[in-house]
């Protein structure tokens, strides 16, 4: 079901939607993994459909997107992603206020993301949005396919 904030609509994101929002990812710099191509993208939108959205603008172009993941203990935050004519106008609250509602819908009591080292836009918004910095763990990962992490990572 479309929700309309903003000045953007939000809906449930569809294959049809995978060429602009790849280019979306690409533009908003975020580190493109294998998973990340059509076959991947396909097999995320088959786990959890409800949780990766896009937004449209009044014209219907694809104005920013969000990828949701749930595994039944936490709820995690992938590729917030925004047009960069369109960052600082509220498309990424909004993606992200429907995002957490799902989140909550499902019994998530917390969510988690990501961020590289060197994003600060990124490290802002989540601030502001109340996400912490934990410093109580360390994230450990294990590249299982080449390309499965960041460079250096």
């Amino acid at each position: 079901m479309p929700t309309d904030r903003n000045d953007v609509t939000i809906v449930e994101f569809t294959m049809d939607d995978y060429p602009v929002v790849h280019v979306l990812w690409q533009r908003g710099d975020l580190w493109m993994r294998p998973s990340d191509g059509p076959e991947g993208t396909q097999l995320k939108l088959a786990r959890d459909p409800a949780l990766f959205l896009v937004a449209h603008d009044a014209g219907g172009r694809v104005v920013g997107t969000v990828m949701g993941g749930w595994d039944g203990r936490r709820a995690y935050v992938y590729h917030l992603a925004v047009l960069p004519e369109r960052r600082r106008q509220g498309v990424a609250d909004a993606l992200m206020d429907e995002l957490e509602e799902r989140f909550r819908v499902l019994g998530a009591l917390k969510a988690k993301t990501q961020i590289l080292v060197d994003n600060e836009p990124s490290r802002a918004f989540f601030s502001r949005r109340g996400y912490l910095h934990e410093q109580d763990c360390e994230p450990w990962g294990k590249e299982l396919v080449d390309g499965g992490a960041p460079p250096g990572g």
